[in-house]
């Protein structure tokens, strides 16, 4: 929340309400208008549903309403469309670019790490691609990462995270990572 004297807090949107947002102004983009029916089927929920929730993007000033009763972004709402997009955008590039994850299972990744990837975290995921592609040595290394990674075996699930694999041990706590120790800066 952000306080400032003398004004209401405002919560940040939630990841549903940052979803119409995205839908809206890349509708918009693409055709000129976002009508509820499009958005419906972008984000997958009834017409009914973006009805209800556009009232509410509206009542927190984040949308309005052209003469037609098409959804506008207001200048708020853009800003946090655009900034879910960036984003987006650079989680996806760091997952197909530097992880090599397909680019299908990197979109839906991206999806679920858009809302929740703090701005600081997202500065250095893009200076990390923004590196990668600027440096050999770091290619040379994503290319032995990629032969270093192996798909695993069936395995039991974790009850921590409900993943499989090696990294059971790791998110229940068992193991510490093996990374090398830091050098002091």
């Amino acid at each position: 929340m952000s306080h400032t004297p003398g004004a209401r807090a405002v919560r940040a949107p939630s990841s549903s309400a940052e979803h119409y947002l995205r839908a809206i102004l890349e509708l918009r983009e693409e055709r000129g208008y976002a009508r509820v029916v499009d958005i419906a089927t972008r984000v997958g929920v009834t017409k009914g549903t973006v009805s209800l929730t556009l009232g509410q993007l509206e009542r927190r000033g984040l949308v309005r309403f052209d003469a037609a009763r098409f959804p506008l972004l207001t200048p708020a709402g853009r800003r946090v469309a655009a900034d879910v997009r960036g984003r987006y955008t650079i989680v996806q590039a760091f997952l197909t670019q530097v992880l090599g994850l397909a680019p299908e299972r990197a979109a839906a990744e991206a999806c679920r790490w858009e809302h929740v990837v703090s701005h600081e975290v997202a500065d250095r995921i893009l200076d990390l691609v923004r590196f990668g592609a600027a440096s050999p040595a770091f290619t040379q290394a994503l290319e032995e990462f990629r032969r270093f990674h192996r798909s695993c075996g069936p395995s039991l699930p974790c009850s921590t995270c409900a993943v499989s694999g090696p990294v059971e041990s790791y998110c229940a706590g068992r193991e510490p990572l093996p990374l090398p120790p830091r050098k002091p800066a």
